[in-house]
């Protein structure tokens, strides 16, 4: 099924497909009715984002009998780009990728991939299950039942047996401080800063690496435990069910290009974080809603466990994931400012919108840093 297979098909340079493009692309892995499909009667959705593009389609039901296949599809359209080269030796190659999403979507967890292909013009892409369901918000999570669900969806995700190679914790952090020494004091990123109309000084002149290296030694003094982390894990990830069935859960996680072996604080300390950010908004970056309060964070951590537990024979409790999400909080937040600053370096972004958000981010990181007491020498 994770076999890549060549499509005839080659997108124009814009790289958005055609309604007949959609359907002969569909049609190399759904074969009985697919391919009978009038293109010209497809619903389609083509949305660009700066990694990749995605379209959903829908075709309409046959006027007789029960469709021997589904009526709506998801197509994810990957594009090459530089901006994760340091963690290039890292993360999964698309193929792999692939293989992830379809044990992922027959433990039942996720969506059902149907195939892996190539475009002649080279793009890689996948066409995986449409799931009936929206983009989480950050007032989602303030419901018991949906941070509940969310929880225990973490820990099967980390806890996860996959045909992935498991590689060890440490090159991860060996790459990103190398990262955020790159940036450190970098004047071109101070210069980007005052062009967008916010100081970004402070920011540049903090010591992230030194800092994030205590940050990693003190969770693993802790004993915090590895297993297949996301990364990338902000709301707009996680997807809420309309109609899930009775005794379903309600939410499903999505994109796994930046699965790895990490701490599984990482995951659980950026879901925290990532309540206040809405990084795709034209409006602003930083969600209007309050934080995660430590009793729902508590709550959260508790489910966690409990799921953990279950499927590794471990015996954790809340509280022990509660002092792994303090320090994963701060892991999560270096790996999303080395990114912002990457992409401003690369694409001289000067955006006040994301300048915003990262000083955001640097608050958070400090309040925090000071909070768990790390400052002390």
């Amino acid at each position: 099924m994770a076999m890549l297979t060549p499509v005839s098909v080659a997108l124009p340079d814009n790289k958005e497909p055609t309604k007949t493009m959609v359907r002969d692309i569909v049609a190399t892995f759904l074969t009985k009715e697919w391919p009978f499909v009038d293109p010209e009667t497809l619903t389609t959705s083509y949305h660009a984002l700066f990694a990749n593009g995605h379209c959903r389609v829908e075709r309409p039901k046959p006027t007789t009998g029960i469709p021997a296949e589904p009526l709506r599809v998801f197509i994810k359209f990957h594009k090459e780009t530089g901006d994760m080269e340091i963690f290039k030796h890292l993360v999964p190659s698309k193929q792999e990728e692939a293989l992830f999403c379809y044990e992922y979507g027959r433990s039942g967890l996720g969506a059902k991939v149907y195939g892996l292909f190539q475009t002649r013009d080279g793009t890689l892409g996948r066409v995986d299950e449409f799931l009936d369901a929206r983009n989480m918000e950050p007032e989602d999570v303030e419901n018991a039942v949906i941070r509940a669900d969310v929880a225990r969806g973490l820990a099967m995700f980390h806890a996860m047996e996959t045909s992935l190679a498991k590689k060890a914790v440490e090159p991860f952090y060996e790459a990103i401080l190398n990262g955020l020494k790159k940036y450190h004091k970098m004047d071109k990123l101070k210069v980007l800063g005052k062009a967008g109309g916010v100081s970004v000084d402070n920011l540049i002149d903090y010591d992230f690496a030194a800092r994030l290296k205590k940050v990693v030694g003190k969770l693993e003094s802790v004993g915090g435990k590895a297993g297949w982390c996301i990364h990338d894990v902000q709301f707009m990830n996680v997807l809420v069910k309309n109609d899930p069935k009775e005794g379903e859960s309600k939410i499903v996680l999505v994109d796994f290009e930046f699965v790895m072996r990490n701490y599984r604080a990482f995951d659980i300390g950026g879901h925290f974080m990532q309540k206040m950010f809405k990084w795709f908004d034209e409006e602003s970056k930083i969600a209007d809603c309050r934080k995660y309060t430590e009793e729902e964070r508590r709550h959260f951590c508790e489910e966690y466990a409990g799921q953990w537990n279950k499927l590794t024979g471990d015996s954790d409790t809340g509280d022990q994931v509660f002092v792994e999400s303090e320090y994963g909080y701060m892991l999560a937040i270096t790996f999303d400012v080395h990114n912002m600053l990457c992409f401003m370096t690369e694409e001289d972004d000067k955006d006040p919108l994301n300048l915003l958000g990262l000083n955001k981010l640097f608050d958070e990181f400090v309040d925090q840093y000071a909070r768990l007491g790390l400052e002390v020498p």
